[in-house]
């Protein structure tokens, strides 16, 4: 490499860091159930349960767990604690984009070769700033889902086979091939899409043998990389054997969710309203792998992934100033491929190209395969090396194309003077050439502003202003979690009593995952007082919520803010206390207690004179006295007929007089039966009786 080069490097890897890491404790604001799932393992971890994979979710895979929990170790619980571990990976992958992009296009070139090494080094230039201002591949990176780990043990796989290939002694290949069956092997760890991976390197390696066997050659391939590939398997097995001997004993885990969203699952084909039995035929599968192809590649153009934690909503995954380039690419990546398939002997030099179709099409079997979500950015997330160095490929020959028309065109101009050479040799351009020249080099500099502006105004101004983008990621919760570790340690040191039998948290059990982490231990002592302090009440059943008593706290999320309004209306007692909003003026959190107490005989009670026979809540009912009762009977504040209520004081003494429950009745009173206890209103008061023989209410 050139300085040069090694400077545009180092400046496009300052740029994928900028891009990864700028505004992480901001953006994307909390952690998706999903997310802090892998939190809740890393609690597991904590405790001393080490595994290589984990059943929470549908199984999970462990690696990138174990990274995370250093983060958490050394800087604690939070959003940006996960984030900033995948936003390390996510500029790793930039960088494996450039080393296994050039080893790509240098695989038959000469170390002397300075063009054709030249080549390479300016193609994996480009892929890689392509995919550092990709806002589909900076979104995946700001968020800590394990499949961000794809990329990068791809590339790391295919660097090192190559790497194995064009090693000039033995020792080296069989080193690098080593390196290849443990990063190769600990893709397993990371996400179940790169199970793919298997038959995409079993095809690029040993497609090549077919076309050694066809020129007799197999017996020395063999001999030469008998060693190598004996490393490769020793080190695949070492490094896979802890999640193989799991999947052995837990052989269910193995498929996981991958069943349930697979187009060959019956559960998701009816026919006349009615489900399908036994496994679908394949002149139904294909249609749907077809149509499925079909969106999911269109979502490289037109309209991308609409879930914000993939991309930016709705947003084609590559940008339209060089997607049609990737178009041309893929096609031609494609024949060139399938060239080499069908004549890998003749067509030698074009392995490279038959690599990255099948790192591409075998990539996409993932998201083709399912019938969920498409098209879906986090299922495609291994094809995204090949993207950009597909399309990167073609602009470059496309600019040396311009290039070469430029050359040809300034030659032409040369050949009108007396001593062109002369006038080359001493750089002396004619005005025209001169504009040209600066047109060129202008056109290359509006291009890398235009991309990088481009990214930056789509994720730092369009994702960071919309409401949704922030409640994809459940941020509200975030502000949930801490008030509620706030509240129950205010309470503890006051009077050293936990709030965790007197916090409701109205959340679904699935999103309480994300409470569930943050308010959970930060240094694993799970017995603490405050280890989450509260109970999970499912938002449709918030209404059904008894026995509540004064200093009972209600808390509502930004999700189940809807559900106040019916547990209001069955808990009339309750205000209001303290509300949350976000910067959309959004309310995150709202937080209910009993109303304002006041003193009764002595005693502090809820106040009940607000309410009627009709909407008397629980709480009052547990609470009011029979001192609220007045000496004829009447209830000057009825609140209902509990225990220790009026109505039930009133129908355990029917000594007293009655006389003002008769002279209601009289005066055609409205009546109803109340726990045994006859009732009469008139003039917004009560009279109650024991209830009469035969009294129907």
């Amino acid at each position: 490499m050139t300085p040069k080069q090694k400077f545009l490097l180092a400046g496009i890897i300052i740029l994928a860091v900028f891009f990864r890491y700028f505004q992480i404790t901001h953006m994307p604001g909390g952690l998706f159930p999903d997310e802090a799932a892998n939190g809740l393992d890393i609690n597991l971890m904590q405790s001393g349960h080490l595994q290589p994979f984990y059943e929470r979710g549908n199984g999970r895979e462990a690696l990138f767990f174990y990274m995370l929990w250093g983060s958490v170790e050394i800087f604690g619980k939070g959003p940006w604690q996960h984030h900033i571990v995948s936003a390390l990976i996510g500029v790793l992958s930039v960088l494996m984009c450039f080393l296994v992009a050039r080893r790509i296009f240098t695989f038959k070139v000469a170390e002397d070769d300075k063009d054709g090494q030249n080549r390479a080094v300016n193609i994996a230039l480009l892929a890689t700033f392509l995919m550092a201002v990709s806002t589909w591949h900076i979104v995946l990176s700001r968020t800590a889902f394990r499949a961000v780990c794809i990329p990068l043990f791809a590339s790391l796989t295919f660097y090192f086979l190559i790497k194995t290939y064009q090693a000039v002694t033995n020792k080296k290949r069989i080193i690098f091939a080593v390196l290849t069956g443990a990063s190769f092997a600990l893709g397993f760890y990371t996400y179940i899409a790169f199970r793919i991976m298997a038959p995409a390197l079993f095809a690029v390696v040993v497609w090549p043998m077919l076309g050694a066997f066809r020129q007799k050659l197999l017996w020395y391939q063999i001999k030469k990389y008998f060693l190598p590939s004996l490393g490769f398997l020793v080190a695949f097995l070492i490094v896979i054997f802890p999640i193989g001997k799991y999947f052995y004993d837990h052989p269910g885990s193995f498929i996981g969710r991958a069943g349930q969203v697979s187009v060959f699952n019956p559960e998701l084909y009816s026919f006349n309203g009615e489900q399908l039995q036994g496994k679908p035929p394949l002149g139904v599968v294909l249609p749907v792998v077809v149509e499925v192809a079909r969106v999911q590649i269109m979502g490289f153009f037109t309209q991308g992934d609409l879930n914000w934690r993939s991309n930016i909503s709705g947003q084609p995954f590559l940008s339209q100033l060089y997607s049609p380039f990737f178009a041309i690419g893929l096609i031609l990546i494609t024949l060139l491929g399938a060239w080499y398939f069908f004549a890998p002997n003749k067509k030698e030099k074009y392995w490279p190209y038959f690599l990255l179709a099948v790192w591409f099409w075998g990539m996409l079997l993932p998201v083709v395969t399912t019938a969920e979500g498409i098209p879906h950015g986090l299922r495609a997330i291994g094809v995204i090396p090949a993207v950009f160095i597909i399309s990167a490929f073609v602009l470059y020959e496309f600019g040396s194309l311009v290039w070469k028309a430029h050359q040809k065109l300034w030659g032409r101009v040369l050949s009108h003077y007396k001593d062109p050479q002369w006038m080359k040799d001493h750089a002396l351009v004619p005005p025209r050439m001169r504009l040209i020249n600066a047109g060129l080099k202008l056109v290359v500099v509006c291009f890398i502003v235009a991309l990088s502006s481009q990214a930056y105004l789509a994720y730092f101004v369009y994702a960071a202003n919309s409401p949704e983008n922030f409640y994809y990621f459940r941020s509200d919760l975030t502000q949930v979690s801490k008030y509620l570790v706030d509240r129950c340690n205010q309470s503890v040191a006051k009077n050293g009593e936990s709030t965790k039998n007197s916090t409701y948290l109205v959340l679904d059990k699935f999103s309480v995952q994300t409470t569930d982490y943050f308010t959970s231990d930060p240094h694993g002592n799970f017995n603490s007082p405050c280890n989450v302090p509260y109970i999970q009440v499912d938002p449709e059943d918030s209404w059904k919520l008894q026995n509540l008593k004064s200093g009972d706290e209600v808390v509502f999320t930004q999700s189940s803010m809807f559900d106040t309004k019916k547990f209001k209306a069955y808990h009339p007692e309750f205000s209001l206390a303290a509300e949350f909003r976000n910067q959309f003026k959004q309310s995150i959190l709202a937080v209910y207690k009993i109303k304002e107490t006041k003193n009764i005989q002595g005693k502090t009670q809820t106040s009940c004179e607000n309410y009627t026979f009709s909407n008397c809540p629980q709480s009052c009912q547990t609470l009011c006295v029979p001192s609220s009762c007045s000496n004829d009977g009447a209830c000057t504040s009825d609140c209902g007929d509990v225990p220790g209520s009026c109505v039930a004081a009133e129908a355990a003494a029917p000594k007293k007089s009655v006389s003002g429950y008769d002279d209601c009745i009289k005066n055609n009173g409205q009546t109803g039966i109340k726990s045994e206890a006859a009732y009469c209103k008139i003039n917004n008061k009560y009279y109650y009786a024991p209830v009469p023989a035969g009294t129907v209410n």
